[in-house]
């Protein structure tokens, strides 16, 4: 596949309309002008969805709402008069996500040689192959495989469950999906963030997940269109809530707010990382507390640095950095209490408290990829200073 410049970009809103199912609209104008786009209720929002076309790939990237998050997302304006409130209003203020779909078109094209008549599901790092049965314009998975890099491609290999579970995390489910459209010369990479059906903790499986995912997606005529499908069938839910006992004491899941520069000093993104410390194993090298830390979906990027510049490169310092912040405010004599609770799978609710309140209000962060510092919050914002 070869590059393009010729690139089309597009952003809809699912909302709702008074009792109406929820349907996409397009916010487009929005988007590219930097315009609010007004909403009756803040709960009117269900979903966001970007798309950006080329020659070669067309890449949907999709975030979720609960009622919660459009809480947050949603602003409520007031215009007044002196101390009059005359108008009120709720708007959201849509960002085009360009980094998500440069790295969609990226990874599509990365397995264009592969994907065949097949979809190629994205999670937690792992690469599985699904077998895609077409009945008229209605759909089947079934897991078939995986898919591993190797030195000249991409090595597939078989699975012999009937399919692979999962634990739903904490801050949302990240899946990402690849498949060949049947009626155009595309790939079409789809990019899922947001909460299925389940609860956080509890088992899902690959091919659910991606049939829930790609659901959220069928009401996006272009979408539906280029698939050719109108509807994927949704296979049973697995049995069971949680894959490990020991993770009925809760999670510990928060964000930090940070500023991300090259190593030359330019600004590359800004807002906040969501981290998360696993309470069912230690740092198996130093024995101490172990973070995940992840992108999440509040930190925002400088739109000159799409596709120069990744999260992962910021990964290991802002992790460093953070873990140094919880081990200082709780103690050594502390973390090694908690360390041994973990590693002897016996960490209590009292436990968890303790880690919760150390990650409750973290620093502000600023970091270049070799190193990170504090950073004093600007003054009524939750923003680090520059």
């Amino acid at each position: 596949m070869t590059s393009t410049l010729q690139v089309k970009e597009e952003f809809y809103l699912r909302r709702a309309f008074d009792d109406d199912a929820p349907v996409f609209v397009d916010a487009t104008r929005h988007a590219r002008q930097g315009l609010p786009y007004p909403l009756s209720a803040k709960k009117a929002l269900k979903a966001t969805c970007a798309v950006w076309t080329d020659d070669d790939v067309v890449a949907f990237s999709l975030r979720d709402y609960t009622a919660k998050q459009a809480e947050r997302e949603v602003e409520h304006v007031e215009s007044s008069i002196g101390v009059k409130t005359i108008t009120t209003r709720n708007v959201l203020r849509p960002r085009m996500p360009r980094k998500t779909l440069q790295d969609l078109n990226e990874t599509a094209r990365a397995l264009s040689a592969v994907i065949g008549d097949d979809v190629i599901v994205e999670l937690d790092g792992g690469l599985y192959v699904l077998a895609l049965t077409r009945t008229d314009n209605k759909g089947k998975l079934r897991l078939v495989g995986r898919l591993a890099k190797a030195e000249n491609g991409y090595v597939q290999s078989e699975i012999t469950d009937a399919d692979s579970e999962f634990e739903l995390p904490i801050q949302g489910l990240r899946l990402r999906v690849f498949l060949r459209s049947p009626v155009r010369q595309r790939v079409l990479a789809y990019g899922f963030g947001g909460y299925l059906t389940r609860k956080p903790g509890e088992v899902e499986t690959v091919s659910r997940a991606t049939a829930l995912a790609l659901h959220s997606l069928l009401g996006l005529a272009t979408f539906r269109m280029l698939s050719g499908l109108d509807h994927v069938e949704v296979p049973a839910r697995p049995g069971g809530t949680a894959i490990r006992q020991r993770r009925q004491a809760g999670r510990v899941a928060f964000t930090v707010p940070v500023l991300l520069f090259t190593g030359d000093g330019t600004p590359a993104a800004r807002g906040h990382v969501a981290g998360e410390i696993r309470l069912d194993q230690v740092d198996p090298v130093t024995g101490g507390l172990r973070l995940h830390l992840g992108e999440g979906d509040r930190l925002e990027w400088n739109p000159a640095m799409v596709g120069l510049v990744r999260f992962e490169t910021y990964e290991r310092v802002l992790t460093e950095a953070i873990a140094e912040l919880i081990h200082s405010h709780l103690g050594a004599d502390a973390v090694r209490d908690i360390a041994y609770d973990i590693a002897l799978d016996d960490l209590g609710h009292v436990a968890v408290a303790i880690l919760r309140a150390a990650t409750a209000d973290l620093p502000g962060l600023a970091a270049t990829p070799s190193q990170a510092e504090v950073r004093p919050l600007q003054p009524g914002t939750t923003q680090p200073a520059l």
